[in-house]
Protein backbone atom coordinates (compact mmCIF):
# COMPACT_ATOMS: atom_id res chain seq x y z
CA UNK A 1 0.00 0.00 0.00
CA UNK A 2 1.32 3.49 -0.82
CA UNK A 3 2.30 5.67 2.14
CA UNK A 4 -0.50 8.03 1.09
CA UNK A 5 -3.32 5.93 -0.41
CA UNK A 6 -5.63 8.90 -1.10
CA UNK A 7 -4.67 12.36 -2.41
CA UNK A 8 -6.28 15.62 -3.53
CA UNK A 9 -5.83 16.57 -7.18
CA UNK A 10 -5.51 20.35 -6.87
CA UNK A 11 -5.35 20.95 -10.61
CA UNK A 12 -8.59 19.06 -11.12
CA UNK A 13 -10.16 21.01 -8.27
CA UNK A 14 -9.23 24.22 -10.13
CA UNK A 15 -10.95 22.92 -13.25
CA UNK A 16 -14.10 21.93 -11.35
CA UNK A 17 -14.15 25.29 -9.57
CA UNK A 18 -14.55 26.90 -12.98
CA UNK A 19 -17.81 25.01 -13.43
CA UNK A 20 -18.91 25.88 -9.92
CA UNK A 21 -18.51 29.62 -10.47
CA UNK A 22 -21.12 29.47 -13.25
CA UNK A 23 -23.80 27.88 -11.05
CA UNK A 24 -26.86 29.88 -9.99
CA UNK A 25 -29.20 28.69 -7.23
CA UNK A 26 -32.97 28.69 -7.37
CA UNK A 27 -34.17 31.07 -4.61
CA UNK A 28 -37.32 28.99 -4.07
CA UNK A 29 -35.23 26.08 -2.75
CA UNK A 30 -34.66 27.86 0.57
CA UNK A 31 -38.28 29.00 0.66
CA UNK A 32 -39.71 25.46 0.74
CA UNK A 33 -42.12 24.64 3.55
CA UNK A 34 -39.68 22.53 5.57
CA UNK A 35 -37.41 25.57 5.88
CA UNK A 36 -39.88 28.45 5.85
CA UNK A 37 -43.14 27.19 7.44
CA UNK A 38 -44.38 29.70 10.06
CA UNK A 39 -44.59 27.18 12.89
CA UNK A 40 -43.79 27.88 16.52
CA UNK A 41 -40.02 28.27 16.88
CA UNK A 42 -39.53 25.41 19.33
CA UNK A 43 -41.56 23.03 17.15
CA UNK A 44 -39.47 24.01 14.13
CA UNK A 45 -36.31 23.32 16.12
CA UNK A 46 -37.56 19.91 17.25
CA UNK A 47 -38.46 19.07 13.66
CA UNK A 48 -34.97 19.98 12.41
CA UNK A 49 -32.98 18.38 15.24
CA UNK A 50 -34.83 15.06 15.11
CA UNK A 51 -34.99 14.90 11.31
CA UNK A 52 -31.22 15.24 11.09
CA UNK A 53 -30.63 12.89 14.03
CA UNK A 54 -32.23 9.97 12.17
CA UNK A 55 -30.91 10.89 8.70
CA UNK A 56 -28.29 8.28 7.79
CA UNK A 57 -28.05 5.34 5.42
CA UNK A 58 -31.39 6.08 3.74
CA UNK A 59 -30.81 4.21 0.46
CA UNK A 60 -33.95 2.10 0.88
CA UNK A 61 -36.21 4.85 2.26
CA UNK A 62 -38.96 5.73 -0.19
CA UNK A 63 -42.61 6.64 -0.60
CA UNK A 64 -44.20 5.36 -3.81
CA UNK A 65 -47.35 7.31 -2.98
CA UNK A 66 -45.54 10.65 -3.03
CA UNK A 67 -42.56 9.70 -5.25
CA UNK A 68 -40.17 10.73 -2.48
CA UNK A 69 -36.84 9.18 -1.50
CA UNK A 70 -34.32 9.55 1.30
CA UNK A 71 -34.02 13.06 2.70
CA UNK A 72 -36.98 14.40 0.68
CA UNK A 73 -39.21 11.83 2.39
CA UNK A 74 -37.73 12.71 5.79
CA UNK A 75 -38.57 16.38 5.18
CA UNK A 76 -42.18 15.56 4.34
CA UNK A 77 -42.68 13.23 7.32
CA UNK A 78 -41.15 15.53 9.92
CA UNK A 79 -42.99 18.57 8.57
CA UNK A 80 -46.24 16.58 8.75
CA UNK A 81 -45.42 15.61 12.34
CA UNK A 82 -44.62 19.23 13.26
CA UNK A 83 -47.93 20.45 11.83
CA UNK A 84 -50.28 17.63 12.76
CA UNK A 85 -48.68 15.64 15.59
CA UNK A 86 -46.22 17.89 17.46
CA UNK A 87 -46.49 15.69 20.57
CA UNK A 88 -44.56 12.99 18.66
CA UNK A 89 -41.64 15.43 18.48
CA UNK A 90 -41.89 16.51 22.12
CA UNK A 91 -38.64 15.77 23.95
CA UNK A 92 -40.41 14.98 27.23
CA UNK A 93 -42.76 12.54 25.50
CA UNK A 94 -39.88 10.85 23.67
CA UNK A 95 -37.69 10.81 26.78
CA UNK A 96 -40.36 8.96 28.75
CA UNK A 97 -41.11 6.49 25.95
CA UNK A 98 -39.38 3.21 25.26
CA UNK A 99 -37.45 2.47 22.08
CA UNK A 100 -40.20 0.16 20.86
CA UNK A 101 -42.86 2.86 21.13
CA UNK A 102 -40.69 5.51 19.44
CA UNK A 103 -39.70 3.03 16.75
CA UNK A 104 -43.31 2.11 16.02
CA UNK A 105 -44.17 5.80 15.80
CA UNK A 106 -41.42 6.27 13.21
CA UNK A 107 -42.58 3.26 11.21
CA UNK A 108 -46.17 4.50 11.12
CA UNK A 109 -45.03 7.98 10.06
CA UNK A 110 -42.83 6.53 7.32
CA UNK A 111 -45.50 4.39 5.65
CA UNK A 112 -47.82 5.31 2.82
CA UNK A 113 -50.86 3.75 4.48
CA UNK A 114 -50.14 4.44 8.17
CA UNK A 115 -49.32 0.80 8.89
CA UNK A 116 -45.98 0.20 10.60
CA UNK A 117 -45.46 -3.10 8.79
CA UNK A 118 -45.38 -1.29 5.44
CA UNK A 119 -42.72 1.25 6.44
CA UNK A 120 -39.60 1.52 4.29
CA UNK A 121 -37.60 3.01 7.16
CA UNK A 122 -34.97 0.54 8.38
CA UNK A 123 -32.60 0.45 11.38
CA UNK A 124 -35.62 1.33 13.51
CA UNK A 125 -34.19 0.48 16.93
CA UNK A 126 -31.04 2.49 16.21
CA UNK A 127 -32.94 5.57 15.06
CA UNK A 128 -35.33 5.36 18.00
CA UNK A 129 -32.46 5.14 20.48
CA UNK A 130 -30.79 8.18 18.90
CA UNK A 131 -33.99 10.21 19.31
CA UNK A 132 -34.42 9.10 22.92
CA UNK A 133 -30.80 9.84 23.82
CA UNK A 134 -30.99 13.29 22.20
CA UNK A 135 -34.22 14.00 24.09
CA UNK A 136 -32.70 12.93 27.40
CA UNK A 137 -29.68 15.14 26.74
CA UNK A 138 -31.87 18.15 25.99
CA UNK A 139 -34.09 17.58 29.02
CA UNK A 140 -31.13 17.12 31.37
CA UNK A 141 -29.06 20.05 30.12
CA UNK A 142 -31.40 22.58 28.50
CA UNK A 143 -34.76 22.19 30.26
CA UNK A 144 -36.09 20.34 27.23
CA UNK A 145 -35.68 23.27 24.83
CA UNK A 146 -33.48 23.28 21.76
CA UNK A 147 -33.77 27.08 21.79
CA UNK A 148 -31.91 27.07 25.12
CA UNK A 149 -29.21 24.91 23.52
CA UNK A 150 -28.78 27.41 20.68
CA UNK A 151 -28.75 30.37 23.07
CA UNK A 152 -25.82 28.75 24.89
CA UNK A 153 -23.70 28.81 21.71
CA UNK A 154 -23.86 32.58 21.08
CA UNK A 155 -24.09 31.71 17.40
CA UNK A 156 -20.74 29.96 17.35
CA UNK A 157 -19.68 26.48 16.27
CA UNK A 158 -16.79 26.57 18.73
CA UNK A 159 -17.21 28.60 21.90
CA UNK A 160 -14.93 27.37 24.70
CA UNK A 161 -16.83 24.10 24.94
CA UNK A 162 -20.26 25.65 24.41
CA UNK A 163 -20.32 26.04 20.63
CA UNK A 164 -22.88 24.14 18.56
CA UNK A 165 -20.33 21.56 17.41
CA UNK A 166 -19.01 21.14 20.95
CA UNK A 167 -22.44 20.67 22.53
CA UNK A 168 -23.75 18.32 19.87
CA UNK A 169 -20.68 16.06 19.96
CA UNK A 170 -21.76 14.95 23.44
CA UNK A 171 -24.73 13.13 21.91
CA UNK A 172 -24.76 9.87 19.98
CA UNK A 173 -26.63 11.36 17.03
CA UNK A 174 -23.94 13.98 16.44
CA UNK A 175 -20.78 12.16 17.58
CA UNK A 176 -19.20 11.98 14.10
CA UNK A 177 -15.64 13.44 14.30
CA UNK A 178 -16.15 14.98 10.84
CA UNK A 179 -19.47 16.45 12.03
CA UNK A 180 -21.59 15.61 8.98
CA UNK A 181 -24.89 15.72 10.85
CA UNK A 182 -23.83 18.72 12.94
CA UNK A 183 -22.87 20.67 9.83
CA UNK A 184 -26.08 19.64 8.07
CA UNK A 185 -28.14 20.75 11.06
CA UNK A 186 -26.24 24.07 11.22
CA UNK A 187 -26.99 24.60 7.51
CA UNK A 188 -30.71 23.93 7.98
CA UNK A 189 -30.86 26.17 11.03
CA UNK A 190 -29.09 28.91 9.07
CA UNK A 191 -31.37 28.49 6.03
CA UNK A 192 -34.38 28.63 8.37
CA UNK A 193 -33.21 31.87 9.97
CA UNK A 194 -32.96 30.17 13.35
CA UNK A 195 -29.17 30.30 13.76
CA UNK A 196 -26.59 32.77 12.52
CA UNK A 197 -23.15 31.18 12.17
CA UNK A 198 -20.75 33.75 13.61
CA UNK A 199 -17.50 31.81 13.17
CA UNK A 200 -18.07 30.68 9.57
CA UNK A 201 -14.37 29.91 9.18
CA UNK A 202 -14.86 26.89 11.46
CA UNK A 203 -17.66 25.33 9.42
CA UNK A 204 -16.78 21.79 8.27
CA UNK A 205 -18.19 20.87 4.84
CA UNK A 206 -20.96 18.27 4.93
CA UNK A 207 -19.73 14.94 3.61
CA UNK A 208 -22.11 12.07 2.90
CA UNK A 209 -21.85 9.08 0.56
CA UNK A 210 -23.36 10.84 -2.46
CA UNK A 211 -20.77 13.59 -2.23
CA UNK A 212 -17.87 11.17 -1.81
CA UNK A 213 -18.95 9.35 -4.97
CA UNK A 214 -19.14 12.59 -6.95
CA UNK A 215 -15.74 13.88 -5.80
CA UNK A 216 -14.13 10.55 -6.69
CA UNK A 217 -15.69 10.47 -10.15
CA UNK A 218 -14.92 14.12 -10.83
CA UNK A 219 -11.28 13.34 -10.10
CA UNK A 220 -10.89 15.84 -7.27
CA UNK A 221 -9.90 12.95 -5.00
CA UNK A 222 -7.61 10.22 -6.35
CA UNK A 223 -7.09 6.71 -4.95
CA UNK A 224 -3.46 5.56 -5.28
CA UNK A 225 -3.85 2.22 -3.52
CA UNK A 226 -4.95 -0.37 -6.10
CA UNK A 227 -6.64 -2.67 -3.58
CA UNK A 228 -8.74 0.19 -2.21
CA UNK A 229 -9.46 1.38 -5.75
CA UNK A 230 -10.79 -2.03 -6.75
CA UNK A 231 -12.87 -2.28 -3.57
CA UNK A 232 -14.60 0.98 -4.48
CA UNK A 233 -15.21 -0.09 -8.07
CA UNK A 234 -16.62 -3.43 -6.94
CA UNK A 235 -18.69 -1.86 -4.15
CA UNK A 236 -17.10 -4.04 -1.50
CA UNK A 237 -17.68 -3.26 2.22
CA UNK A 238 -14.81 -1.50 3.98
CA UNK A 239 -13.89 -1.48 7.66
CA UNK A 240 -13.30 2.29 7.54
CA UNK A 241 -13.72 5.18 5.12
CA UNK A 242 -11.69 7.63 7.21
CA UNK A 243 -8.92 8.31 4.67
CA UNK A 244 -11.31 8.84 1.77
CA UNK A 245 -13.76 10.90 3.76
CA UNK A 246 -11.05 13.13 5.20
CA UNK A 247 -9.64 13.66 1.73
CA UNK A 248 -13.10 14.53 0.41
CA UNK A 249 -13.56 17.15 3.14
CA UNK A 250 -10.15 18.58 2.27
CA UNK A 251 -11.04 18.65 -1.44
CA UNK A 252 -14.30 20.41 -0.64
CA UNK A 253 -12.43 23.09 1.29
CA UNK A 254 -10.20 23.61 -1.75
CA UNK A 255 -13.26 23.95 -3.99
CA UNK A 256 -14.89 26.39 -1.56
CA UNK A 257 -11.79 28.61 -1.60
CA UNK A 258 -11.41 28.49 -5.39
CA UNK A 259 -15.08 29.06 -6.20
CA UNK A 260 -15.96 31.48 -3.38
CA UNK A 261 -19.21 29.64 -2.69
CA UNK A 262 -20.52 29.34 0.89
CA UNK A 263 -19.61 25.91 2.31
CA UNK A 264 -23.21 25.01 3.16
CA UNK A 265 -24.26 25.79 -0.44
CA UNK A 266 -21.71 23.22 -1.64
CA UNK A 267 -23.86 20.55 -0.05
CA UNK A 268 -26.79 21.63 -2.21
CA UNK A 269 -24.67 21.20 -5.34
CA UNK A 270 -22.81 17.95 -4.73
CA UNK A 271 -25.46 16.09 -2.74
CA UNK A 272 -28.13 16.77 -5.35
CA UNK A 273 -25.73 15.89 -8.18
CA UNK A 274 -24.86 12.58 -6.52
CA UNK A 275 -28.40 11.45 -5.77
CA UNK A 276 -29.72 12.35 -9.25
CA UNK A 277 -27.19 12.84 -12.05
CA UNK A 278 -24.23 10.76 -10.86
CA UNK A 279 -25.60 7.68 -9.16
CA UNK A 280 -26.15 4.16 -10.51
CA UNK A 281 -26.95 5.90 -13.77
CA UNK A 282 -24.93 8.86 -14.99
CA UNK A 283 -26.35 11.75 -16.96
CA UNK A 284 -23.18 11.97 -19.07
CA UNK A 285 -23.64 8.46 -20.50
CA UNK A 286 -27.20 7.30 -19.76
CA UNK A 287 -28.75 10.69 -20.59
CA UNK A 288 -31.15 10.37 -17.67
CA UNK A 289 -31.18 10.88 -13.89
CA UNK A 290 -31.76 8.45 -11.07
CA UNK A 291 -34.47 10.76 -9.70
CA UNK A 292 -37.44 12.26 -11.51
CA UNK A 293 -37.65 15.15 -11.05
CA UNK A 294 -33.89 15.60 -10.92
CA UNK A 295 -32.88 16.97 -7.52
CA UNK A 296 -30.00 18.96 -9.00
CA UNK A 297 -32.38 20.76 -11.36
CA UNK A 298 -34.75 21.67 -8.51
CA UNK A 299 -31.87 23.43 -6.71
CA UNK A 300 -29.77 24.88 -9.53
CA UNK A 301 -30.85 27.13 -12.41
CA UNK A 302 -30.47 25.26 -15.70
CA UNK A 303 -31.54 26.20 -19.22
CA UNK A 304 -31.93 22.51 -20.02
CA UNK A 305 -30.82 19.22 -18.55
CA UNK A 306 -29.39 17.34 -21.49
CA UNK A 307 -25.86 17.17 -20.11
CA UNK A 308 -24.18 17.38 -16.72
CA UNK A 309 -22.97 20.81 -15.63
CA UNK A 310 -19.52 19.29 -14.95
CA UNK A 311 -19.22 17.11 -18.04
CA UNK A 312 -16.62 19.32 -19.75
CA UNK A 313 -14.06 18.84 -16.96
CA UNK A 314 -15.16 15.64 -15.18
CA UNK A 315 -12.69 12.74 -15.35
CA UNK A 316 -15.50 10.21 -15.06
CA UNK A 317 -17.33 11.63 -18.06
CA UNK A 318 -14.31 10.73 -20.18
CA UNK A 319 -13.26 7.45 -18.58
CA UNK A 320 -15.44 4.38 -17.91
CA UNK A 321 -13.19 3.04 -15.13
CA UNK A 322 -13.44 6.32 -13.22
CA UNK A 323 -17.23 6.21 -13.60
CA UNK A 324 -17.18 2.81 -11.87
CA UNK A 325 -15.95 4.42 -8.65
CA UNK A 326 -18.48 4.13 -5.83
CA UNK A 327 -18.61 5.64 -2.38
CA UNK A 328 -17.05 3.65 0.49
CA UNK A 329 -19.55 1.15 1.87
CA UNK A 330 -19.22 1.22 5.65
CA UNK A 331 -21.47 0.51 8.62
CA UNK A 332 -22.15 3.89 10.24
CA UNK A 333 -24.80 6.21 11.64
CA UNK A 334 -22.62 9.24 10.93
CA UNK A 335 -24.16 9.82 7.47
Amino acid sequence: MPDIPVIIDNEQCKAIAGNLRRIEFRPEFTLRAFIAHPLDKEIRLRMLFFAVAVCHQTRSLKSLKYNLFGWDYIEKVFLDLAINSPDLLDVFHISSSGAEAVGTGLQVAFSDDGMAIHSTLDRIAERAELMIELSNFTVDNFKGKFSNLLDETNGKLFNNGQGLYEILEKTGSFSDPLRKKSSFLAKLLYDSGLFNIVDREHYIPIMDYHMQRVLLRLGCVKILDHKLLNSLKNQEPLSSDAEIRNACVEAMNVLITLSDIDPWRMNDIFWSLGRSCCNETTLCTDKCCAKNPCTFQTIVMLDDHKKCSFESTCRGAQDAETRRLWEPIVETHYY
